[in-house]
């Protein structure tokens, strides 16, 4: 690409490159707005999940044909394929029905952070009542002693999950 060809709309910029549009690349490539090469396999792009003023989206291609999204205005990669009417499979080169032929196991629902930090901070308000009660005089019973076993286990779970300790 040369200089003069800062960014084109809906992928003109790939497709002098493009190989086939049975590739994943293409078929994300080929729907974005805005699509500038910085690098080989590597592309920005006006996010199509958000009112992008500028590119903000990261697009690059991985040596086994996956494709990798990066909003760095925070998109989700679900969203981000949703906006241009495909699925999360349509990043994976070969057989879409099933993702776990890519090295990516069973598909999870996408970590949120601020659910996680509202249920740890549930847990500990639990624990700080049952903390201010015994402190209080009164004794600790069998049901409060397990709420407080519930409490740390959750936010075991919670830390775990965040990729804290295993």
């Amino acid at each position: 690409m040369t200089p003069q060809q800062k960014s084109r709309p809906a992928g003109a910029a790939y497709a002098a490159t493009s190989r086939s549009n049975d590739n994943p690349i293409d078929a994300v490539l080929h729907r974005l707005e805005k699509v500038k090469r910085t690098a080989p396999d590597k592309w920005i792009a006006r996010c199509p999940a958000h009112d992008d003023k500028r590119p903000s989206l990261s697009i690059r291609e991985a040596e086994d044909g996956k494709v990798l999204l990066r909003c760095w205005s925070g998109c989700g990669a679900a969203e981000i394929v949703n906006a241009l009417g495909l699925s999360l499979s349509d990043l994976f080169p070969g057989d879409r029905r099933s993702l776990s032929d890519h090295g990516t196991g069973p598909m999870r629902r996408p970590f949120n952070w601020q659910d996680a930090l509202k249920g740890v901070s549930h847990e500990i308000t639990v624990a700080r009542l049952i903390v201010e009660a015994v402190n209080a005089g009164h004794e600790m019973d069998g049901e409060s002693l397990d709420r407080l076993a519930l409490a740390e286990e959750r936010i075991s779970d919670a830390l775990q999950a965040a990729g804290g300790v295993q």
